[in-house]
């Protein structure tokens, strides 16, 4: 009787071989305009406030002392998707900070109940004054610091 190691290796390779055909082909027959679009559309989006669920200011080591906002902002929908966050202004004690999400312009559009969550920090920058407090509003929330 002949072993029949040596056959099984060829074997294992062929059947190798036909199954990454098999999904190969499979890909190929995806619907689509033949230009890497898919059959299914993108919907159109909008950029809204992202909810924020907190604001952490940081203090850096460094003369003079460095500040960073550290921003934990939500994901309300499965649709939703991280955008920006970014300084829109500072005005004597007060920094304004924006962050936005983009979500699915149509409200009809059907998206998971899944909540998540999306870390950020920003600078703020060195120029404070030593004893003073500082107010950061970020969308609708806000958070205070005193400068070191």
């Amino acid at each position: 009787m002949k072993p029949t190691t040596a056959r099984r290796p060829t074997f294992t390779l062929a059947l190798f071989a036909l199954l990454v055909l098999a999904a190969l082909s499979t890909v190929a027959c995806i619907p689509g305009k033949g230009d890497g679009s898919s059959a299914t559309p993108i919907p159109e989006t909008k950029i809204v406030d992202a909810p924020i669920e907190g604001i952490d200011i940081l203090t850096r080591e460094s003369f003079p002392p460095g500040y960073t906002a550290h921003i934990t902002s939500g994901l309300p929908s499965g649709c939703a998707r991280f955008h920006s966050a970014r300084v829109t202004s500072r005005s004597g004690n007060t920094i304004d900070i924006e962050v936005k999400n983009t979500v699915p312009a149509d409200r009809n559009t059907a998206c998971t109940a899944i909540y998540g969550y999306v870390d950020t920090n920003l600078d703020l920058g060195t120029s404070f004054t030593s004893g003073q407090t500082y107010t950061v509003k970020v969308n609708d929330k806000t958070a205070t610091f005193a400068a070191q």
